[in-house]
């Protein structure tokens, strides 16, 4: 039988009752701290709140941007989030006690990160000029914009092909040189780029030795193969019958051999054998000379006919989508090319030439190294044989098929000359003085250090670029041809069209700089600069540099819409063809060809000169270059100068249509550069104009977008005083939040 104990249910239902109460303090105690971090966030968001209202005003103001300047931000959100989560800092109660629920005290404030305007790529700047921009619009700009980078697609085939054509006629320029250079070595014929160079009375003196200088019998026209009396006349004195001079130095040696003769004959009679081996040696150099120059124009042809054959099949597959124009541009020389490359009967036979020059310089070693040994007279007994030996290694020397063209070169009277001499200084004398009155510039120049753009690389938007160096360093004109074929039309084109996939952003980015920035059009008045949209295109210190850049970019422009034009119009063409020919005669047609296209490319600067002209005073001009709207005459290519351009420029009447004014070109170049310059170079405006009308020691650097906080803080224990198990508090709880904020 079990002894029963009294009261023990009372005690059993006495510690469940203490479990009951300690899960129920426990319970409330922890949705207390739940709760207090929860408040603690809101506090600090609102704390974060109230320290976007402390934003910089001058920037503000001035530019519509955000930013935290000039105050101790830890400081600042502490003292915001004592207010709401602390409230004995109040300092209502002596007592330090409030009975609010979730005071907290111990807030420390931490900031992780300061989110400086120019960091990051400038995001913190770029977002907010985006959303700026959004009241400015410029939706008719874009809209005529859009029609501009169509223009330059439906060109964009015709320039790439163009460019092909052009790289093959390059090589093909370069057999036309080389072949100016083989007939100095062959023929002793002075040249130049362009022909013959002569004096006034149209005659010219022949290089003492050349590799056609030694005949086997006397000379005439054909057998030197020279197609033009005027040039063989000229030359005629220089040959010489080899075989001749070897009978004349045995008819001497057979009188040599009678003493009492010797001391006339000394006296009279030239060592006929220093003659002969100073007049073989010297052929045989120079045969060498023709005979590399020769397997050069060679190596040349071997490079032209797969660059021909991929430019014919380009032409066959995308010469259908082009117009007459293009076609007739684009194979008018083609015909000329296969002569050129060997693929049909032509001009030379150049494989042949390698041939007979390599055969004849054997014989002239043969003939060397017998004339030396001859000349040396070891053997005075047997200078006959050794003679004989030197007439034997000509056996078989000839000149057949080393005939070069003449009948139509044109000869130069000097080495300047003087249409070249004009192009060229049109390319690089005062290209933007000629379209700009320097002396209405602005004089003001950016001087800040510690600019935002200096802490990322920015380069310029400018499409057009010409160095003077590498035009005026050559006396000759094969450096300004390069730079002629180097202008790379369609990689204009394509840059000028490059990806605008995020154009509604970047649009909104540029609706910013043309609502906040002056421009050369309407400058500003009271600012570091007066054409801020230039410099943040260009990024020079001065405003008259930046206006260069604009007026140079422009002119770029307008010079590829004007080549697009030149050189597929037929009349113009034409008239181009007719002054190469008449430069360099009928006999160099790739020349021509090249002169041809300076004189295209000279025209279409001229008047992209005049247009640029006209569109810096604030004309509108055609986009699109057309037979009716083109203004230069042939005339004019290389006699407008800067008086004319001004004149007729001022007289010029606004054009309808597609017709960009100056903004419309900024306008452009702003939506087809880097966000990157934009946003760091519309900073550093945005600093200089501060530093300089408001405070000297501000810094974009120093201007904070954002901050990322960490609030740490304690919530002492409701039940610290408790003793029930537990239930009891101990010393509270530190809590921990984040938070962050950015404009």
């Amino acid at each position: 039988m079990k002894k029963r104990v009294k009261a023990s249910v009372t005690v059993l239902y006495s510690f469940v009752l203490f479990l009951i109460i300690s899960l129920v303090l426990v319970s409330v105690e922890s949705a207390r701290q739940q709760a207090s971090v929860s408040v603690l966030q809101g506090n600090l968001s609102l704390a974060l709140d109230s320290l976007s209202g402390q934003y910089y005003a001058p920037l503000f103001d001035e530019f519509g941007i955000y930013g935290l300047y000039g105050q101790d931000l830890e400081e600042s959100l502490l003292n915001y989030l004592k207010g709401c989560s602390d409230p004995s800092s109040w300092d209502l109660s002596s007592k330090g006690s409030t009975g609010f629920a979730y005071a907290c005290t111990d807030i420390t404030v931490s900031v992780e990160g300061k989110y400086a305007l120019p960091e990051a790529d400038g995001e913190m700047a770029r977002r907010q000029m985006v959303e700026a921009g959004a009241v400015c619009g410029a939706e008719d700009l874009f809209e005529e914009i859009l029609e501009v980078l169509g223009i330059l697609k439906e060109q964009e085939t015709g320039l790439q092909l163009l460019e092909e054509k052009a790289a093959v006629e390059e090589k093909l320029s370069a057999m036309d040189i080389l072949i100016l250079k083989l007939m100095t070595a062959l023929d002793g014929v002075p040249t130049g780029n362009t022909g013959l160079i002569c004096d006034s009375d149209g005659k010219f003196e022949p290089k003492i030795l050349f590799a056609k200088k030694l005949m086997t019998e006397d000379p005439n026209k054909q057998l030197a193969g020279i197609d033009s009396l005027g040039v063989y006349l000229c030359i005629e004195p220089k040959y010489v019958n080899i075989i001749g001079l070897l009978e004349k130095e045995r008819e001497w040696r057979h009188q040599f051999d009678n003493p009492e003769d010797e001391d006339i004959l000394r006296y009279f009679n030239p060592n006929h054998s220093e003659i002969l081996q100073y007049y073989i040696k010297g052929t045989k150099t120079k045969t060498e000379e023709a005979l590399s120059l020769v397997q050069n124009i060679r190596t040349v042809q071997e490079e032209i006919k797969p660059m021909l054959n991929e430019y014919q099949e380009l032409i066959a597959e995308y010469g259908d989508s082009l117009g007459d124009e293009w076609k007739t541009a684009l194979t008018d020389t083609i015909a000329t090319m296969k002569q050129y490359a060997g693929d049909v009967p032509g001009f030379y036979d150049f494989s042949a030439m390698e041939t007979r020059l390599s055969e004849n310089l054997e014989k002239l070693g043969k003939a060397a190294d017998a004339i030396e040994v001859y000349a040396a007279n070891e053997d005075p007994d047997n200078w006959e044989q050794r003679l004989t030996e030197v007439e034997e290694a000509f056996d078989g020397y000839t000149l057949e098929g080393l005939s070069l063209r003449y009948q139509g070169m044109r000869r130069i009277k000097s080495g300047k000359e003087s249409f070249f001499d004009a192009v060229r200084n049109l390319f690089v004398s005062g290209l933007t003085s000629g379209i700009l009155n320097q002396s209405e510039l602005s004089d003001r120049k950016l001087k800040g250090k510690n600019l935002p753009s200096q802490t990322v690389y920015a380069d310029a938007f400018d499409i057009f670029k010409l160095s003077e160096s590498e035009v005026t360093s050559d006396s000759g004109t094969a450096s300004l041809w390069k730079i002629i074929r180097g202008l790379k039309l369609s990689q204009v084109s394509a840059f000028l069209r490059q990806s605008l996939e995020n154009l509604s952003e970047k649009a909104l980015l540029v609706s910013y700089v043309r609502g906040n920035f002056s421009s050369y059009g309407e400058p500003a008045e009271q600012s570091v600069l007066g054409y801020q949209t230039e410099y943040i295109l260009f990024g020079k210190n001065s405003d008259a540099d930046n206006v260069r850049r604009a007026a140079l970019s422009i002119l770029g422009v307008r010079l590829l819409m004007n080549l697009v034009h030149t050189l597929t119009d037929t009349a113009k063409r034409t008239k181009a063809l007719a002054t190469a020919t008449e430069i360099f005669g009928a006999e160099l047609p790739f020349l021509i060809t090249t002169c041809q296209y300076v004189i295209l490319v000279a025209w279409a600067l001229q008047n992209a000169k005049l247009e640029a002209a006209e569109i810096m005073l604030g004309k509108k001009v055609p986009f699109l270059v057309t037979t009716a709207s083109f203004q230069v005459g042939y005339a004019e290519i290389c006699l407008m100068d800067k008086t004319l351009r001004f004149q007729k420029a001022e007289a010029y009447e606004d054009a309808d249509g597609v017709a960009p004014k100056y903004d419309g070109y900024l306008l452009l170049f702003l939506l087809l550069s880097w966000e990157q310059n934009i946003v760091y170079r519309s900073m550093d405006l945005m600093q200089e104009h501060i530093r300089t009308y408001y405070d000297p020691s501000f810094l974009m650097g120093d201007c904070y977008g954002g901050v990322s906080v960490t609030v740490r803080a304690y919530l002492p224990s409701k039940y610290s005083a408790v003793t029930v198990p537990m239930a009891e508090g101990g010393d509270g709880r530190t809590m921990e939040v984040f938070g962050t904020f950015l404009y």
